[in-house]
């Protein structure tokens, strides 16, 4: 933080603190995954980092390590011609046929926030372990929705945060994967200059990342009970309506009883503090994943925001994947009882 800005905020009586005098060094300095030591094929870790040659490993070779549990689907392909997957976790393995209620997940739509794909696979392999919470409950998880911008933040720009498409401007790529679905798409929060980082994209569902998840949620949208989008960072879970501050939802109180469990969950499991909020919780966005599906009328829909709230921005340090993949865990595990419990008590 430069002096000037400092003592402005001094004259104002302007609370702040720094967190870091200089982040560029932190974000700017190399990081060691280049010289890494690859995993084997279809193994995961959560001491590091993983890069997309070693995710897609992972996952590609689940169905084979799990065939009662696990299909894998490609929901279609990135502009540089990369597969968007989606994992599908449910007992014996017929997803095809059950009329068990959905609960799904997206992560990986901003390229920086490596935590949020590295957690949809901590849950992966937790869910796996778990025969109980697949008894009732079928799981379906797209663990990295924008595998371009993942690539170019490993190997060009630690901070790149939308997809790779070019744009009318020749200077400038990407869409704003979470600017792009049609709901008040263009609206607040978004631009509709390519060079900006929240770039909505050309019309809704532009791109072929936002229309494979699109295509997926609604093969599924009359069963699916829950929803959340994965991003970081500010530990947060946050609930429709992210367009307005004007409009509530029609299940405001719902969802906030069921987050505040979550957070209970998590800060019972790792001591981590997890905020609810609504429209105001960060600023107001739209054109958002969240909403949209909201708009569906699934019941639960959240953004979930994690770990943390500390200096280290969109680069959380190693050692606390494997303790946000838990919160996560936390989190899901509460959701998949609570949706167990309401089942039974309709039916009875």
């Amino acid at each position: 933080m430069s002096c000037s800005l400092s003592q402005k905020l001094a004259d104002e009586d302007v609370a702040f603190e720094v967190q870091s005098r200089d982040l560029s060094q932190l974000l700017l300095t190399p990081l060691p995954y280049g010289q890494i030591v690859e995993l084997p094929k279809g193994v995961v870790t959560f001491d590091r980092y993983m890069n997309y040659k070693e995710i897609m490993s992972y996952i590609e070779e689940l169905p084979s390590k799990y065939p009662d549990k696990v299909n894998l689907e490609e929901l279609g392909r990135s502009n540089e011609d990369r597969p968007i997957y989606l994992i599908t976790i449910n007992r014996n393995n017929n997803s095809r046929k059950t009329e068990k209620p959905v609960i799904f997940i997206e992560s990986g739509a901003h390229a920086r926030e490596w935590v949020s794909p590295a957690s949809a696979l901590y849950l992966v392999e937790r869910l796996l372990e778990s025969p109980s919470l697949l008894r009732n409950a079928e799981w379906r998880v797209v663990p990295l929705l924008n595998p371009d911008g993942y690539v170019y933040s490993w190997n060009h720009d630690r901070l790149w945060r939308k997809n790779r498409v070019p744009s009318s401007d020749p200077q400038c790529f990407g869409v704003d994967l979470n600017r792009n679905f049609a709901y008040h798409w263009g609206e607040v929060g978004s631009s509709t200059k390519p060079c900006s980082a929240i770039y909505q994209g050309p019309h809704p569902f532009s791109e072929p990342e936002t229309q494979a998840l699109r295509d997926a949620v609604l093969e599924v949208q009359n069963r699916t009970k829950a929803y959340l989008s994965l991003h970081s960072y500010g530990q947060l879970f946050l609930y429709p309506w992210g367009y307005t501050t004007a409009v509530n939802h029609s299940k405001t109180g719902e969802l906030v009883t069921m987050a505040e469990g979550m957070a209970r969950k998590i800060k019972s499991a790792s001591g981590a503090n997890y905020t609810i909020s609504g429209n105001t919780g960060i600023f107001l966005i739209a054109g958002a994943s969240d909403d949209w599906v909201a708009s569906l009328g699934v019941p639960f829909v959240y953004t979930m925001e994690l770990r943390d709230t500390g200096n280290s921005a969109f680069h959380l340090p190693e050692e606390l994947i494997a303790s946000t993949g838990e919160d996560l865990w936390a989190a899901m595990k509460y959701l998949g009882r609570q949706l167990e419990k309401k089942k039974k008590r309709k039916r009875n």
